[in-house]
C-alpha cells in the first residue's frame, strides 16, 4: 500500500490523474519516454494494492520469468527446451499457492496474507512470453518493456489479454490521435464509466439468490435474480474494458484487443465463448485447447477422435472455471460450461446427419430457430452464472423452492 493513497481503482481520482499523465506524455514531444512511464504507472497501481509481503511475492513472481525469457529471446534453438516448461510449471504452482484455492491449500493452517493484484493476467502474459520468446527476436525486449507489458495499467486488473507483438505495435503508434478518433475514444471512455460505475451497481443488490429464501418470493423474483447478475457482470466488465481501451486510444495506442461482441446474443455456448472475454478465449484456445486436442487425438484411435475432443473441452473448461475463482463453485461453473459446449456440438452433429449441410444452413437462417437458440443459450448462461457468487446452501434452497414440488 502507498501511505495516504490506498488502492488505485478505475473509479477513483488517482486513476484519472495517472491516465491523464499518460495522455499528456503521449501527446508531448517526449513521447519516447512513454514506455517507461507506462511501466512506472503500472508499478504504482500494483504497489497501491500491495502490502510488504505482497510486494515481495510480486517480485519473486516476476523476476524468474524475465531472466528465462531474456535468455531465450530470439533463440529458436531454445524453443524445444525444458527450461520454459519448468518455469511455467513453477509459476502455475506459485499462482495456485498465492491464490489460496480451496482445493489446493498446500500450506494448510499456515497464514499467507499475500494478494497480488492482477496475478492471473500477469501469469497469462508470462506464459505467452515463455512460449513465444524464441520467435520474437525481431522485437525489442528489455526489463522496462517486460514491466510495461506485464504490469500495464490498462490491462493489470481485468485485461484484456494482449500479445507482445501487438503491445510493441501499440507503443510504436503512441501520439495524439486524429480528432474523430479522439472523440470516439473519449466517448468510449465515458460510456464505459457509466456502464461500470453507474448502471452496474444498480443491478448488483438484486442479484443475491439469498433473497429467494423469503417465503413470499415468487417466480418474478427468481427471474429478477436470474438476469440481474449476468447484466451486472456484463456492464461492469465490459464497462471497465471500454474505459481502458478508450484511454489507450486517447494515447494513440490502438492495439488493445476487444473483449466483448454481444455475448448474450450467442446461439450456443461455443459461440458465447467467442463473444465473451474474447482475448481470454483466444489465449485458452491457443495455449490449452489446441495443443491438448492435437496431442490426445494424435495418440487415440481414429474412432475415438470425438471422445478425445469432448475430453479436451471438459479439461479446458475445468481450467476456465479454476481461473475464474478459488472455490469449487467456479469449478462447477467451468464444468457446466464445458458440458454445454459438448452438448451443443453433439446436437449440431445430429442435425447435420439428418438435415445435411444445406438443410442445417437453412435451419440456421430460420428466425424462429435462431431466436430459440439465443433464448436457450442465454438462460443456460444465466443459470451457470448463479454458481459464481452464491453460496451452495442458498442455491440449493432456491432450486428446491422453485423446481422441486
Amino acid at each position: 500500500m502507498i501511505p495516504g493513497l490506498g488502492p488505485i481503482a478505475p473509479s477513483g481520482i488517482a486513476f484519472l490523474a495517472l491516465m491523464s499523465g499518460l495522455v499528456l506524455l503521449a501527446w508531448s514531444p517526449r513521447r519516447d519516454l512513454f514506455m517507461q512511464a507506462l511501466a512506472l504507472t503500472g508499478a504504482v497501481m500494483a504497489i497501491s494494492w500491495l502490502g510488504p509481503r505482497d510486494l515481495l511475492a510480486m517480485l519473486a513472481f516476476q523476476i524468474v520469468p524475465f531472466i528465462v525469457v531474456r535468455r531465450m529471446w530470439g533463440n529458436k534453438q531454445a524453443a524445444a527446451g525444458q527450461t520454459a516448461v519448468v518455469v511455467i510449471a513453477l509459476q502455475i504452482v506459485l499462482f495456485l499457492i498465492f491464490k489460496r484455492y480451496a482445493w489446493f491449500d498446500v500450506l494448510g493452517s499456515i497464514s499467507l496474507p499475500v494478494s497480488i493484484i492482477g496475478i492471473s493476467y500477469i501469469l497469462f502474459r508470462q506464459i505467452h512470453l515463455l512460449i513465444e520468446a524464441p520467435y520474437l527476436g525481431h522485437l525489442p525486449f528489455s526489463a522496462g518493456r517486460y514491466m510495461a507489458f506485464t504490469l500495464s495499467p490498462w490491462t493489470l486488473i481485468a485485461g484484456p489479454i494482449q500479445r507482445y507483438d501487438g503491445f510493441c505495435k501499440g507503443l510504436a503508434e503512441i501520439g495524439r490521435p486524429a480528432n474523430d478518433k479522439l472523440l470516439a475514444a473519449l466517448h468510449r471512455t465515458v460510456t464505459g464509466l457509466i456502464k461500470a460505475f453507474v448502471l452496474a451497481p444498480v443491478l448488483l443488490p438484486s442479484a443475491d439468490i439469498g433473497l429467494l429464501g423469503h417465503p413470499s418470493s415468487n417466480w418474478l423474483d427468481f427471474i429478477i435474480v436470474l438476469y440481474s447478475y449476468p447484466a451486472y457482470l456484463y456492464l461492469n466488465f465490459s464497462g471497465y474494458v471500454d474505459v481502458v481501451i478508450g484511454v489507450a486510444r486517447t494515447c494513440g495506442f490502438k492495439t488493445l484487443p476487444e473483449n466483448f461482441n454481444h455475448p448474450y446474443l450467442a446461439r450456443n455456448v461455443r459461440d458465447f465463448w467467442t463473444c465473451w472475454h474474447m482475448s481470454f478465449g483466444i489465449w485458452v484456445r491457443h495455449y490449452v485447447f489446441t495443443p491438448l486436442s492435437t496431442a490426445l487425438i494424435r495418440r487415440a484411435p481414429a474412432q475415438l477422435a470425438g471422445v478425445m475432443m469432448a475430453v479436451t473441452v471438459m479439461v479446458t473448461f475445468y481450467l476456465v472455471g479454476v481461473w475464474h475463482g478459488t472455490t469449487l463453485n467456479f469449478v462447477a461453473f467451468g464444468l457446466m460450461q464445458g458440458a454445454g459446449v459438448v452438448i451443443s456440438a453433439f446436437f449440431e452433429q445430429i442435425l447435420r446427419r439428418f438435415l445435411g449441410r444445406q438443410g442445417l444452413q437453412a435451419l440456421d437462417k430460420n428466425k424462429l430457430f435462431h431466436g430459440a437458440s439465443i433464448f436457450i443459450t442465454l438462460n443456460f448462461t444465466c443459470l451457470s452464472f448463479l454458481l459464481l457468487e452464491n453460496q451452495p446452501a442458498d442455491l440449493a434452497r432456491a432450486f428446491q423452492a422453485f423446481f422441486i414440488p
